[in-house]
């Protein structure tokens, strides 16, 4: 027994102190890959970006032609047009687009600024009946117009063009600007009211006459 005690005390003492386990560093973090999401594109809106050539941010809605287009960031109205339109906007900033399609239905969508892109968009407008003049039919028939000797064949190309053709109100603003005189400008609604597809927006024909009384002929007009 004595021997077997001594023995143990020996085995003890050459083993020694135990080490402290030592903590190595953390293993590295696999770095994470941002991917960009892809532009949002629906059954009735498409987003897409590209390079603005001077660096600037851009809002644009590119179709459909004759959509009355609204921007607002919040509540604050940042532009209002007719398609095809653009606006400055502020990088990384959202936006609330709402566009009356020359169908009549309403479009939204929300879209986020980029810093030297243009953010375009495409509403897509299925037809619904009698649809608008198509940009490129609309351009060719004011360049016809402009070709008319007087104002009289003005209103005779004119009332041919309305027999099968529909305008937005914003198309007829601009024809009633190629008829020079102010009776003949008068003549020309009567012709117009009946085939503008979006009646709601007629008012805007009176910003294009200066007098009052002629102001409340068009009203008249439009009215019966």
């Amino acid at each position: 027994m004595k021997r077997l005690g001594l023995l143990l005390v020996l085995v003890a003492a050459c083993k020694g102190p135990e080490r402290e386990a030592r903590m190595g560093p953390p293993p590295a973090a696999n770095p994470v890959t941002v991917v960009p999401l892809p532009p949002p594109v629906g059954e009735e809106v498409a987003v897409d970006y590209r390079t603005q050539t001077d660096g600037q941010a851009l809002i644009e809605v590119a179709a459909p032609p004759g959509a009355r287009v609204d921007i607002r960031e919040g509540q604050a109205l940042v532009g209002r047009d007719t398609a095809p339109m653009a606006v400055k906007a502020e990088a990384d900033h959202w936006y609330m687009i709402g566009a009356r399609l020359p169908s009549g239905a309403v479009r939204e969508a929300k879209v986020q600024a980029r810093a030297g892109q243009v953010a375009s968009l495409r509403f897509v407008d299925v037809p619904q009946g009698p649809q608008a003049m198509s940009r490129e039919a609309f351009k060719g028939f004011l360049q016809a117009l402009d070709e008319e000797p007087g104002d009289q064949a003005k209103l005779n190309l004119l009332r041919s063009a309305a027999a099968k053709q529909w305008f937005t109100s914003a198309m007829a603003g601009v024809i009633i600007d190629h008829i020079v005189y102010r009776e003949n400008k008068l003549a020309a609604v009567p012709i117009l009211k009946d085939r503008i597809l979006d009646r709601e927006n007629a008012f805007w024909l009176y910003q294009h006459f200066t007098y009052r009384e002629d102001k409340a002929k068009v009203q008249e007009i439009l009215e019966h």
